[in-house]
């Protein structure tokens, strides 16, 4: 019998979709034969190039969809539906508007029928355990969003699940709040020992994060490799990002996500082409005048290194260097 706390059997999950240029077959396979386990207490981070089925992987633990075929397990139990012993922090911080911080925090206590006195106590604890203690009085819309995703995390802590799962729960955030809202979060899971599965696109984030690190492959997505996190005492170094230690397994992930970043980049530009005669046509040929440089295209007609589609997508000029950012 596994031993794991959360296994992936196999698993594959096919999106049914209108037909059309994206899916002419009607159908979008985002995992195939998924097989992943995730350690008792472990810390463990998922990277993988934009569109590989990273949170479709989080919704299937989640319970928020079923698996096509296989099964996703934990204890060793099918998982169903959503569940009190799985707590979810996504990307945007879902706080309701009109509750205090400590109200947020208060909600699923609520829905689960805890006594008042025992939710306050729950509350003025979690709040502390994310640092917020002096601001359970203040709404959503007068915090920053470094501290409105600590209220998330509280409140998915707060009713005590056995996995946290997190959704890219800091990539909204600027680079000093990430830098410190994930040693934050070490912090908090090395003081409760809750199993963490944490979906991230920053290799950089993954390496400081995971204890092991789950490199996926492009659409279908597969586990490609496992790696193992070997930083030694993390709190001997003033910053473990500056260890030789961080950049080998940046440089080894990396070099496990390269191929598969090109392959996802090379999937979507097969995807564009034959919508383009039909944008070049609604454009007309005056619509920009000789030489002139439009979004996606060079002086020579070629690609710019920009990618259609949003922030978080690679652009192709970083396959030839070591990005802290894939997909």
């Amino acid at each position: 019998m596994s031993t794991d706390k959360v296994l992936f059997d196999r698993v594959t999950k096919t999106f049914d979709v209108r037909a059309g240029r994206r899916a002419p077959t009607g159908a979008v396979t985002a995992l195939d034969q998924l097989t992943l386990g995730v350690r008792p207490g472990e810390f463990l981070v998922v990277v993988g190039p934009s569109g590989c089925g990273k949170s479709t992987l989080l919704d299937l633990l989640g319970g928020l969809s079923r698996p096509t075929s296989g099964q996703v397990l934990v204890d060793g139990r099918p998982v169903t539906g959503p569940g009190l012993d799985r707590g979810i922090v996504f990307q945007q911080y879902a706080l309701l508007p009109w509750r205090t911080a400590a109200g947020n925090v208060a909600f699923g206590l609520e829905a689960k029928g805890v006594p008042r006195a025992e939710r306050d106590d729950l509350v003025a604890h979690h709040l502390e355990l994310v640092g917020l203690s002096g601001f359970a009085a203040h709404y959503p819309h007068e915090l920053s969003g470094g501290m409105k995703q600590r209220v998330a995390i509280a409140r998915s802590l707060a009713y005590d699940p056995d996995i946290l799962l997190m959704d890219e729960p800091f990539a909204a955030l600027d680079a000093q709040t990430r830098d410190s809202l994930q040693d934050e979060l070490v912090r908090i899971w090395q003081a409760t020992g809750k199993t963490i599965v944490f979906i991230t696109h920053g290799i950089d984030e993954a390496v400081h994060l995971g204890r092991r690190v789950a490199v996926m492959t492009s659409r279908p997505g597969r586990i490609k490799q496992v790696i193992e996190i070997e930083l030694g005492d993390r709190g001997a170094v003033d910053d473990v990002r500056s260890s030789d230690a961080f950049r080998h397994h940046r440089h080894e992930i990396w070099t496990l996500l390269r191929d598969e970043v090109r392959a996802a980049q090379s999937t979507e530009r097969r995807a564009d082409r034959p919508d383009r005669p039909a944008r070049r046509r609604w454009l007309g040929r005056s619509a920009a005048p000789t030489g002139a440089r439009t979004a996606g295209t060079g002086a020579d007609g070629g690609r710019t290194p920009e990618v259609a589609g949003g922030a978080d997508r690679a652009a192709p000029a970083a396959v030839h260097t070591e990005e802290a950012r894939v997909g």
